[in-house]
C-alpha cells in the first residue's frame, strides 16, 4: 500500500537532528507524498525550504490562531509572492482555537477570514484547525466560502460540522485521535461521511495513535490510522488506503 500524508510538521525543532533519517524512512515505507504545514511566518518559510529539499514534500503556509497576536497574514502573502513556488499547495493551518485563550475571539475570527480571502486570491485550498470553536468555525466557513477547497484538519465531528461538510462536499482528515477510545456517536459520524470526502494525516509530531501515545508521531503511523478508519467504515484497508491517496492528490492538485 502507498499513503499520502496530508498534515505534518517536519520543520519543527523536534526533528532537527533526524529530519533526513525520518523523511527518507517515510519514503522507503510507502509514504509517497507529505504536506508539511506552516503555522506562522517562520514555520511557513521552513516548510517551503523543506519542500525544495525533498521532491515528495509539499508545503502549506499560514498563521495558526495561537499566533494571532504575534504574526500578520500579510507576511504569508509576501512569502508566496517571493517564492513563486509551485509546491505551495494550500493556505493553512488556519482557523479558530478557544481551548486555552478565549479573550481574543474577534481577532482570531478576523485572521481566519483574512486568510480565507487570501487563499481565494491565490487560488489555493485551505486547511482548517478548529478546537472548542465549532460554532464560530461553522459560521465563518458558511459565510466566507473558500473557492478552491476546504479541508478540516484533525476532524472532530459534531452535528453542525458534519452537516456543513456533507452539504458542501468539504474534505475531512482523520489522524491518530481516531484510534483513541470513542463512543457510538463518533462511529456514526465516520460511517456517514463518504469515502470521497476523507483523507488521512498524522499531525506529526503530535497526536500519535494507539499504541504509541507519548511518543513522537511520524508519517510511518499512517497505516495504523488507515486500518482504524477501515474498521469504522467496515471496508477493506487497501481500498481505504487507495481512496484516501487519490482524494489527497485531487484536493492538493498534485498530478
Amino acid at each position: 500500500m502507498k499513503f499520502f500524508e496530508t498534515h505534518a510538521h517536519y520543520s519543527d525543532e523536534i526533528f532537527k537532528d533526524n529530519q533526513d533519517e525520518i523523511l527518507n524512512k517515510c519514503r522507503e515505507n510507502g509514504i509517497d507524498y507529505i504536506i508539511d504545514v506552516g503555522y506562522n511566518t517562520k514555520s511557513s518559510i521552513d516548510s517551503i525550504e523543506l519542500s525544495n529539499k525533498y521532491d515528495y514534500v509539499y508545503s502549506a503556509i499560514g498563521i495558526h490562531p495561537h499566533d494571532v497576536k504575534n504574526d500578520n497574514y500579510n507576511n504569508i502573502y509576501d512569502i508566496y509572492n517571493k517564492c513563486e513556488n509551485e509546491k505551495i499547495v494550500a493556505i493553512g493551518e488556519i482557523g479558530l482555537d478557544y481551548a486555552f485563550v478565549k479573550d481574543n475571539k474577534e481577532e482570531q475570527i478576523k485572521l481566519f477570514i483574512n486568510q480565507i480571502e487570501l487563499a481565494n486570491a491565490l487560488k489555493l485550498p485551505i486547511l482548517i484547525h478548529s478546537r472548542e470553536a465549532y460554532l464560530d468555525t461553522y459560521k465563518v466557513v458558511k459565510e466566507h466560502k473558500a473557492k478552491y477547497g476546504t479541508l478540516f484538519h484533525c476532524f472532530h465531528p459534531n452535528d453542525d460540522l458534519v452537516r456543513l461538510v456533507l452539504e458542501n462536499g468539504y474534505m475531512v482528515a482523520f489522524g491518530g485521535n481516531i484510534t483513541y477510545k470513542r463512543g457510538k456517536k463518533f462511529a456514526e459520524y465516520v460511517e456517514n461521511i463518504p469515502m470521497s470526502q476523507i483523507v488521512i494525516e498524522t499531525d506529526s509530531p503530535y497526536l500519535p495513535p494507539e499504541p504509541y501515545r507519548g511518543t513522537v508521531n511520524t508519517s510511518l503511523n499512517l497505516p495504523i490510522i488507515c486500518k482504524k478508519l477501515a474498521e469504522y467504515k467496515n471496508l477493506d484497508v487497501e481500498y481505504v488506503a487507495k481512496e484516501t491517496y487519490e482524494n489527497s492528490k485531487k484536493f492538493f492538485n498534485i498530478k
